[in-house]
């Protein structure tokens, strides 16, 4: 019996769809850890800390 070339066409195929599979599964738990990280806070005016308290001028005349 010869060799039937479509069992070697569809071996290729599968291998082909293994690595795109594996591939795939890195790609979205990439993203679910990208997902679960808490979202950054980009509003630029917001106070982060208090700033240093402020002498009174009149303690500064003395």
């Amino acid at each position: 019996m010869p060799d039937n070339p479509h069992i070697h066409y569809v071996h290729s195929h599968a291998s082909e769809i293994a690595e795109q599979n594996a591939f795939m599964r890195a790609v979205v738990r990439k993203a679910m850890e990208i997902l679960r990280a808490p979202i950054p806070d980009t509003f630029l005016g917001r106070k982060t800390q208090d700033p240093f308290p402020k002498e009174d001028e009149a303690d500064m005349a003395q």
